[in-house]
Order: structure tokens, then sequence, then C-alpha cells
């Protein structure tokens, strides 16, 4: 798996829980389907990660809305 497990306390400065979002809260953030946000996963595309082995993914509200900018503006000629 390409993406590592972390610990809540390495989300860095300025990050808190509030803003570490689940999958069906990315999906609706980014208003994308969940097997669309798999497989950007999957891709390495989506800053995502896992809390603990095993578990589920999780994503940083910060994070995402920094990749969608990204993603827009590049889209604009």
């Amino acid at each position: 798996m390409p993406h590592a497990a972390i610990r809540l306390d390495t989300l860095g400065e300025g990050s808190t829980n509030a803003d570490v979002i689940s999958v069906p809260e990315a999906c609706r953030l980014l208003r994308v389907h969940r097997n669309t946000l798999y497989r950007l996963i999957r891709d390495e595309s989506l800053p995502a990660f896992k809390m603990t082995r095993g578990g589920r993914w999780r994503f940083r509200k910060s994070d995402l809305r920094d990749w969608l900018e990204d993603k827009q503006a590049a889209r604009r000629p």
C-alpha cells in the first residue's frame, strides 16, 4: 500500500480532529462517487492516509481543498 498509516499526534500543526474526514465526507466535499475517490487514492492522485494498519481511509479537509484548487487551476487556460 503506497500510503503510510499515521498517528493523530503526527497530523501536523494546525490540523485538528475536525479537519480529518472520512470517505463519505470526502465524496461530498469533492462531489465524486465513492468508486472515483478510491480510484484517485489507488492512483496516488489524492492525498489520503490511514490512521491505523488496516484502518479506513482518512483525509484532511485542507489537503482536499488544496488538491481541488490545483486541479481547477490546471484546467484554466
